[in-house]
């Protein structure tokens, strides 16, 4: 029998909301008309074909310019919102070092100096491939975000339902803030910059790099080699998630794979590990999800264990709740109550450098 699995768990951290400004025109509503069936990839209007522009030269920006500035994410669930604060700096062509602050002055503060989950602002173009196969993006008007003047692109899904909003700084087309929405129109998380500098200065003070614990990518020939030797690594999710990103740490005999699925909104990051895990969970609540049992560090938190066919699951999600229960149905889980247990609190730390778009 395999033995019992340390998968590294890390707590909820630190943050701040920053301001939220202006809402502007355009945007859908719950209470409004219902929303009409559309279909993505099709472009049928002048809002799309600008929304998609603009997307693009926000993919564009991204690529090109070095910026910085403190990120705020949050996510909202039925207890409220839980949010994490980060200095960041992006360098030409992609790299991003996020740094950890505390809450400051009339800022609001959840639990202090813990990497928040691998969710950045940086739009790139397999985002966007994505997002074009699978929403409609519209332009929606002029707005702003942080004090600056900004255009809003808002994505829909076939159903005509309201998936996100991007607002783009109007100067630079750096998007500026995001938020995800479920099918019913709920906010399910936002993160947004303030304090946009950008151009060589904005790199002053910026951090060397980290060592990466995920530096070990994996191909598509280890990926096939890893799913014959058992290792439940789906090519795709429900709800059109696809395998985006995949690599590993650790030893052979202690392999700990992250693969990392999206629609381009919504991400769904998985840690599999061989292993079972014994009777305790320490800090974790039971819950039941997408009909099975399983373990969160707490009711709104999206960060989700089980065991399942001799593999130890850990699973970090931006996404709806409904996306979330289709993932979690999809994989294995054991029938057999008792196999819950230990969580190392590490384990957040490494999944915030596990950004599949990085």
């Amino acid at each position: 029998m395999a033995g019992a699995a340390t998968v590294f768990v890390l707590a909820g951290s630190s943050a701040v909301a920053l301001a939220m400004h202006n809402e502007p025109s355009g945007a859908y509503q719950a209470g409004s008309p219902a929303p009409v069936r559309r279909s993505p990839g099709a472009v049928h209007s002048a809002a799309e074909k600008a929304g998609r522009a603009l997307l693009a030269q926000a993919v564009a920006a991204c690529r090109s310019t070095a910026f910085s500035g403190i990120q705020a994410f949050r996510s909202f669930g039925p207890g409220g919102a839980t949010v994490w604060l980060a200095e960041i700096w992006h360098r030409p062509g992609g790299q991003l070092v996020a740094d950890p602050v505390s809450a400051g002055q009339g800022e609001t503060s959840t639990s202090a100096g813990v990497p928040g989950p691998g969710v950045s602002m940086a739009l790139s173009a397999r985002q966007l491939t994505l997002l074009q196969a699978g929403y409609v993006l519209d332009y929606a008007g002029r707005g702003s975000a942080d004090g600056r003047a900004a255009d809003l692109v808002t994505v829909d899904r076939p159903d005509g339902s309201l998936a996100a909003r991007y607002w783009l700084d109007r100067k630079t087309r750096l998007p500026l803030r995001r938020q995800l929405f479920d099918g019913h129109a709920r906010i399910v998380s936002e993160v947004s910059v303030g304090g946009l500098r950008t151009g060589p200065a904005a790199l002053a003070g910026m951090p060397a790099a980290g060592r990466q614990p995920w530096a070990r990518q994996l191909g598509k020939r280890e990926i096939a080699t890893l799913r014959a030797r058992g290792w439940p690594l789906p090519g795709q999710l429900p709800g059109g998630l696809i395998l985006v990103d995949a690599s590993a740490t650790g030893t052979a005999a202690r392999q700990v794979v992250a693969a990392s699925y999206s629609d381009g909104l919504s991400v769904v990051s998985m840690f599999v590990q061989r292993g079972k895990l014994p009777a305790r969970m320490l800090g974790w609540q039971r819950l039941a999800i997408g009909g099975r049992n399983a373990y969160a560090i707490d009711p709104d938190d999206q960060t989700i264990a089980w065991s399942g066919g001799g593999y130890v699951f850990t699973l970090l999600a931006d996404a709806p709740a409904a996306v979330v229960d289709q993932a979690v149905s999809a994989l294995p889980q054991d029938s057999e109550p008792g196999f819950w247990g230990r969580i190392g609190r590490g384990f957040r730390r490494l999944a915030a450098w596990a950004n599949p778009f990085r």
